[in-house]
């Protein structure tokens, strides 16, 4: 399904090309195939959640009796925030996900891991990694605390529906913990900024590149809130993968970011909770984290970078 690879990096090379698109002259790389590929993750991701809610609807509405049309509707909104059903949703859609990354990569003619981008990029500091995570954690809570204060964020059932299922028996957390962060977290990488955005930075170049697969994310988890937000911690991602030349350190990212998310959810005061001043304070000090992870991170892929290029010419 891919167009034919370019010539691998030979072992020993100096050092990645990070930010590499198409040679000049050379034949454009295909993208209709990643849009194909997104478009049938999309449907079956739709129609298996279809599927779940459906039969949910169904045996609860037997259960409890339920005929009228009209006592449909609080049953449907009860099913929206129903811990269970969250979690099988979680569990078939970040399967699915994984699945369809690792056997489109394996369509590909190039070597399944240098498709997917999991070859090493650049070193990078501990404290590097440490200040990724801070700062994907950081902008999700300052977007989350936005949404808060505006009052948007009670039109998300999907955000309502995991906050539940953070709350319910251990056993439901524990698969959604499983599989909202380890499962989802790798999936949503894989195929994301691995393949999908991989393909279309070699043919539009970085910012398209990684706007676009933003998008792409954003669209897939359908919720007028949660929509959004994942847009734009899809860009950081995007950004985060771009610039060190790999998608481990976005892998790592995202699940933390997902534990984080789901921990604090069960164990600390619900963020729709929290006083108006805390948020306040939240929008405050989180951007200012994210800036200063940004510029750390920036430094620290260009100090290795430029290390390499000048031992080189040495």
């Amino acid at each position: 399904m891919d167009s034919q690879p370019q010539a691998s990096s030979e072992a020993g090379s100096p050092a990645p090309n990070l930010h590499a698109t198409a040679p000049v002259g050379s034949t454009p790389p295909r993208v209709w195939t990643v849009f194909v590929a997104y478009v049938a993750l999309l449907t079956t991701v739709a129609v298996i959640g279809t599927l779940i809610f459906g039969v949910a609807m169904i045996v609860e509405a037997s259960r409890k009796g339920i005929k009228n049309p009209e006592d449909f509707t609080p049953l449907i909104e009860q099913l929206k925030v129903t811990p269970w059903l969250h979690a099988a949703g979680v569990m078939t859609s970040s399967t699915t996900g994984l699945v369809m990354a690792l056997l489109l990569a394996k369509l590909s003619p190039r070597p399944w891991r240098e498709r997917l981008r999991l070859l090493p990029g650049a070193s990078l500091h501990p404290v590097a990694w440490v200040a990724a995570v801070v700062a994907c954690c950081a902008l999700g809570q300052a977007l989350e605390s936005a949404s808060i204060l505006t009052g948007v964020w009670t039109w998300s059932a999907t955000l309502k529906g995991l906050e539940a299922t953070s709350k319910a028996s251990p056993g439901t957390f524990a698969l959604l913990m499983l599989f909202g962060t380890l499962v989802a977290g790798t999936a949503e990488e894989l195929f994301f900024r691995g393949y999908v955005q991989s393909r279309l930075v070699e043919r539009w170049g970085r910012t398209a590149g990684i706007a676009c697969t933003a998008t792409l994310f954003g669209i897939i988890h359908m919720d007028p809130i949660q929509s959004p937000l994942a847009l734009a911690i899809g860009l950081y991602l995007g950004w985060l993968a771009e610039h060190t030349g790999s998608v481990r350190l976005p892998v790592l990212v995202h699940i933390l970011n997902n534990a984080v998310s789901f921990l604090l959810s069960r164990f600390a005061t619900p963020s729709s909770e929290l006083p108006t001043s805390v948020h306040v304070a939240l929008l405050i000090v989180c951007p200012l984290l994210v800036a200063g992870a940004l510029v750390l991170l920036r430094r620290a892929v260009a100090a290795p970078v430029v290390a390499a290029a000048t031992a080189v010419e040495g």
